[in-house]
Parts: structure tokens; sequence; C-alpha cells
């Protein structure tokens, strides 16, 4: 009898709440699996609802969907050979009360032949799980086959208390489903852990991932499987759909049979810039637009998201905007221009002089004096409106185009740049922004087909920012350079340290805390701001809950 598994790894991406088309996708790829006579199809953590769903997981309803599709799989599979474990949410009753779980089924000719609960619940950072699952008791081994299998979901494998009950047991390799989201350094993190674990076990390891956007989360794939010897055998694509097949050995060696032509890309850059490409696409594509707009100013900001729109979407579906003051340059508009043109878009101008002027005056006549700050706050907000008026108009989303270090210091005017329906640059310092925008002038992007370098003018990289409100101005004016602010700041919001802790570091008493202020009285801002791609490990979109009224000093 042949006890080696063949097993075909389902890399996909799920729509949150599209219970019909993740669906049709799972049976998809099962046909697949069934024609390469494979013994076992593996899905990632709740590919059938998604993930997260939120307040979405309460609804009896929606539960009673995922549980319908999954009748529709057992139905599927009972004249097939291969078998499936995919994942979902089930309801049960604990203690005489109703509750769901975070669960992955093995479904074989036509049964459900095993449920594997979810025991550890991650409840930090961006996940709530314990506000909508109960956890299992204890970890789950399925006899498959002439094989045992340890199964862990997520955070199973990250609880180390798991690692001692898998030492304690008898088992030929393990698998680890997940939705795993990317951030910064994750997906070596993920590596190093397995190997770590693969090791100790002596046992091969496979661990799978979803991909795609949802809100601002992106889930990388970046699929790999470890070899009993503990070395990494196999790694699937990064921000793309993927498969893999292998042959699992009873001795928990990995044979790879088939895998697809596509890489995983290494490079820190390349993976931020992929997962905000594809964090505003799927954004896009998941709720049913195709176009995007935006102001492009001649700064680097909205310069770096035009070219990620492009990217994302394509030259066709990306419409760019000058609406210019006296107060912008004309070396400004020549960089839009020179930008717009490498990006192959139609830069239209709209000069917005004439409705300010008539603002102003308006004001005046009822003896209503605008301060300097408030007059260059209203030239945002008449850009804010009239972006928001052709969006309206042509269905097409507003994009935003601030930075982490603008949005930490409240250097930006609600109803104003912050107007739009989402930021794929929200969670980047400003000195990240200039990395990034010299990595991807030098680099095509993996997920994208605009295959062009160079796109944007150094003119732009060169020069000092500026929001450009009043004559001769600089960020500078305002804020201190940014290689110093994006230190203090990081230490404050990502690292959390007091006001001391950071000057002991070296930094400028009164200067940390004038930013430390300024982060406290901007947080009413970040709330009303649009939703934007996590890159870091504290995101101010789900990760970073802090009060608006807030009368702590940070000392």
């Amino acid at each position: 009898m042949n006890n080696d598994l063949k097993v075909y790894l389902a890399q996909i991406n799920s729509s949150v709440g599209d219970i019909a088309g993740n669906l049709n996708k799972i049976l998809q790829q099962i046909q697949l699996a069934e024609e390469k006579k494979c013994d076992l199809i593996i899905f990632p953590e709740l590919t059938i609802s998604g993930y997260p769903c939120l307040d979405l997981w309460k609804k009896k309803s929606f539960v009673e969907d995922c549980e319908q599709a999954i009748i529709s799989i057992i139905e599927f599979s009972k004249n097939l050979k291969t078998a499936i474990l995919v994942g979902s949410v089930i309801s049960d009753t604990f203690k005489n009360k109703k509750i769901i779980r975070n669960s992955a089924l093995l479904i074989e000719e036509g049964k459900a032949k095993k449920i594997i609960n979810k025991k550890s619940l991650p409840n930090y950072g961006v996940f709530d799980e314990k506000r909508y699952f109960e956890a299992g008791s204890t970890l789950t081994y399925l006899e498959f086959r002439n094989q045992t299998l340890a199964i862990l979901i997520c955070e199973d494998f990250w609880d180390q208390r798991n690692w001692i009950l898998l030492k304690e047991q008898v088992f030929d390799s393990l698998i680890v489903v997940n939705s795993s989201p990317f951030e910064i350094f994750k997906p070596q993190s993920r590596l190093d852990k397995a190997l770590e674990l693969s090791k100790i076990l002596k046992k091969s390891l496979i661990y799978l991932n979803q991909v795609g956007g949802q809100d601002s989360l992106v889930f990388d794939g970046s699929s790999f499987v470890i070899n009993s010897d503990g070395n990494l055998e196999l790694q699937l694509a990064n921000f793309s759909q993927d498969y893999a097949i292998i042959e699992l050995k009873k001795n928990s060696q990995i044979k790879i049979c088939e895998k697809n032509n596509s890489q995983f890309v290494e490079d820190n850059f390349a993976q931020i810039y992929s997962a905000m490409v594809l964090g505003l696409r799927d954004y896009l594509v998941k709720s049913k637009f195709s176009e995007v707009l935006l102001g492009m100013s001649g700064g680097i900001d909205s310069a770096l998201v035009a070219m990620i729109a492009v990217d994302a979407l394509g030259s066709n579906n990306v419409k760019i905007y000058a609406l210019p003051t006296k107060f912008n340059s004309s070396q400004s508009f020549t960089d839009a221009l020179q930008c717009a043109k490498n990006l192959q878009l139609d830069l239209k101008t709209i000069v917005i002089e004439e409705i300010f002027q008539k603002f102003l005056d308006s004001l005046k006549s009822q003896d209503q004096i605008p301060s300097a700050l408030a007059q260059e706050n209203l030239q945002s907000r008449i850009r804010g409106n009239i972006l928001m008026t052709i969006s309206n108009s042509t269905n097409a989303l507003l994009l935003s185009t601030g930075n982490k270090s603008e949005l930490a210091c409240g250097y930006s005017t609600i109803y104003g740049d912050m107007c739009g329906a989402f930021n794929p640059i929200k969670d980047l310092y400003k000195t990240q922004v200039y990395q990034i925008v010299n990595w991807r002038n030098h680099n095509f992007c993996q997920i994208s087909d605009f295959k062009k370098i160079n796109l944007i003018p150094q003119s732009i990289i060169d020069k000092a920012p500026s929001a450009e409100l009043r004559f001769k101005q600089k960020d500078s004016d305002s804020l201190p350079d940014y290689a110093i602010l994006d230190k203090i700041l990081y230490s404050l919001i990502e690292e959390e340290k007091s006001i001391s802790e950071i000057v002991k570091d070296g930094f400028e008493e009164n200067l940390v805390k004038k930013i430390s202020q300024l982060l406290k009285n901007s947080e009413y801002k970040r709330a009303q701001s649009v939703i934007g791609v996590k890159i870091s490990p504290l995101s101010f979109d789900k990760d970073r809950r802090y009060p608006i009224v807030n009368n702590f000093n940070n000392d």
C-alpha cells in the first residue's frame, strides 16, 4: 500500500461576505486537484467566509449561509477521490449557549469526517477573535490514509504552549492553515518561526496562507513547505494567487510534484510596494469600482499614490487633477506634468484662485477675516470639494495622499486633503515614501503589468517638501526634518516610549514634547481619516486605539 499523500496547496483570494463567489473558487480548485489525482486539497483559514468578517460573524443568516456552502462542498465531494480541508465558521452549542467557532473541516466522499476547532484565539492588534469565537479545547490530529497529520489554525502556530503539546504527540507531518496579514518583516518572521518548530519536532511543515486585500489589511500569501530536516523546500508567490502539489511521505519527507512559475520576492521594499498595490486593487475590485482619481500637486506623496494606482489599475483607470492657486509654483506644475507623462496619464487643470478669492470676499463682507492658517486650510477644502464632486459625478473613488508622518502630527486638513475613500500610503512615514519611490524608480512591481521605471522625476524627489498654501512655504517651517521627526514618531507610536525615554535616546526634550503633543492633539483628525494599507506593526486604522479626549501627559 502506498502511504504517500499527494497534496494540493490552494493559495486563493477570498472575498469577505461573498460566500457564493468563494464557494465557486473552492469548487474550481477541488476539481483541479481531482483531475491531478491528489489525495488532499488544503485551503486557507476561513476561506468560505473570507477574513476578517467582523460583526458579520454575529449574523445568524451569514453563519447559516457559510454552513450551506459546506453542505455544497460535501455534496460536490461524493464521487471524488480527493479529500478537502477547508476553513469555515461553524455554529455549535457550548454550555447550553449557541456559539460559533473558527474551524477547518475534513470533507471526504460526501461526508464531513472531522472538524478542527481553532484553540488559540488572537485578541491583539487587528485581531478580535474572542469577540466572536469560542476556542477549541485541544489540538486535533487527523488519521488520514495511513498518515497522522497535526492541524493548526493560524494563532495555534504562534502559541508556544501548543508546541509543548505537539512534542508530546506522535504524528507524521504538521499542517498550518492561515489568514495572516502582511506587515513589514512578517513573511520572514513566519518562516523563521516555522523553521524553528520544524527543527524541534523533526517533522515536515506545510504553512498555507490566504492572499488578497480586505479593507486596511493585505494578506500576502507567501505560503511555504519545510522538510523534516528543517530546510525550506518550497515557497509560493507573495501577493498573488498560487498553488503547488507536493508529495507528503510517511517519513515526513517532501517531494515537489508541481508548482507555478511565479516567484516569491524577498526584497522588503518590493513587498511593501506590492502590498499597497494589491490593497488598492482589491479594495476597488471587491467594492465593485474600477476607477480612481486624485489631486496631483507636483509633490512626492501624490506622485507615489498616482504610481501605485497605475500599477494597481492601469493608466486608463486613473484620473489626475492639478488645482493650483497663486501659491503653487510653476516648477510644481512642470513636475506634475512630467510625472503624468511618465505614468501615461492626462493631467487636467482646474485653477481655483478665483474660487478662493470669492470665499475670502464673502467672509470679509461679514466682517470675518480668516487667519493665515484658516486661509491655507480653505484652499485645501476647496480642492477636496471639487475632487469629491468629480468623484460623485464619475463614480471614480478619490484617493487621499497623506503619509503617516503628516497624519501623526495633524499636518493635514479635515475635509480638505484628507478627503477620499482610500489611502494606500497612510501607513508610510515620509522617509519611507522617499525610499519606496527610489525603489520603484529602479524596479518593476511584481504584480503589475506596467513595466516601466524612472516614473517619478528626480526634481520631485530633490525639492524641499511643501504644501504650497502660502508663498515660499516649506514643511520644515512647521515640522522638524523628517529624518528626525520620523525617528521620534516611531519611538512614540510603534515603540510606545515615554518622552523621558526618547530624550535618553539623544533627542532634544522640547522637540520631543512638541511632537508628542502634536500626536495627541491630532487624534480627532485620525478618527475621521480614510482607511489605508497596513504596513507597520502599529498602523492608525485598527492597531492603535487611543481616546480622542485625552489629558494624560506622556512624560
